[in-house]
């Protein structure tokens, strides 16, 4: 990465997740690997978003001040996101992938979980609710995020109806889209929470389409930097 993307830090990822038989450990991808762009400028103008709701903190480290999502301006279709971030206590958040139709509300909606998965009140959460996990589509396979306040590196790369996803050094989720043939009903037969029903099956869904974060969606959001996409080919 130039030095206008800033460098990435090593991660200490030993001992981040907890073990499981169907582990892949998957390095992230380094600064020469891909054709790398900022996702947002520094001035936030190749951004949509409600005033005020997102801004860069004095650290430069850009963070949600409300509720609200931010989205690029830009649609994109096969690419790599790449990120860093950090759960506030409590916080939840998200990555989402392939957003359209944003007149009033996305019509297609995937998101990448972030959640501070350690925090007592989500230890009652399901599986497809935690960090990594397409929510409420497809777990995570383990448990991979650290304690709110420290970092986590994420990659997720998108080429059309397949979605891979790296958390702190190992695929949580590596899933094929057109496996979603039942908009209520995921592949592993768990129905999909009810805040999801109306939107269609995702093995309808363009693959094309706007990349954002969440907000604030819980007590606290979260912190994200070195935020960057590249096409995959």
């Amino acid at each position: 990465m130039n030095s206008k993307l800033l460098m990435i830090p090593a991660l200490a990822l030993a001992g981040a997740c907890t073990t499981a038989p169907q582990i892949v450990k998957e390095p992230h991808p380094d600064d020469n690997a891909y054709a790398w762009k900022p996702l947002f400028d520094k001035t936030l103008s190749n951004a949509e978003f409600k005033d005020a709701a997102w801004g860069y903190t004095p650290e430069g480290y850009l963070a949600p001040r409300e509720g609200g999502p931010i989205w690029t301006k830009a649609d994109y279709e096969n690419y790599v996101l790449d990120l860093e971030y950090a759960m506030g206590e409590a916080g939840n958040s998200g990555v989402f992938i392939y957003i359209s139709n944003l007149d009033k509300f996305p019509k297609y909606k995937i998101e990448v979980q972030m959640l501070d998965d350690h925090a007592p009140e989500f230890k009652d959460e399901k599986p497809y609710q935690l960090s990594g996990s397409l929510y409420g589509r497809a777990a995570a396979r383990t448990v991979c995020s650290k304690p709110a306040g420290e970092w986590n590196r994420m990659t997720v790369y998108c080429r059309g109806k397949n979605v891979r996803v790296v958390l702190n050094g190992i695929v949580v989720v590596d899933a094929n889209l057109d496996d979603w043939t039942d908009a209520l009903v995921n592949p592993d037969g768990t129905q999909v929470p009810k805040w999801h029903r109306g939107f269609p099956a995702l093995s309808t869904i363009p693959t094309r389409g706007r990349v954002g974060f969440q907000g604030v969606h819980g007590k606290t959001g979260m912190k994200v930097k070195y935020v960057r996409i590249a096409p995959l080919h």
